[in-house]
């Protein structure tokens, strides 16, 4: 598993030579949000449809 300041490199290094700090900091951010999901995904953390769906329409 990659380290955070490996993936925040690789992200770099992937992105084309004239990015915007706002580009970057938005790949980045989600990146972590996916990282985030996968985790709690894994830690059984999740919300089912049906649940999600009641909390959905109370807005």
């Amino acid at each position: 598993m990659l380290s955070i300041k490996e993936s925040a490199k690789r992200i770099i290094d992937d992105m084309p030579d004239d990015i915007s700090y706002e580009e970057l900091i938005r790949e980045l951010v989600f990146k972590h949000m996916i990282e985030r999901g996968i985790g709690d995904s894994q830690k059984n953390k999740i919300t089912p449809d049906e649940e999600f769906g009641k909390e959905i329409e109370k807005w």
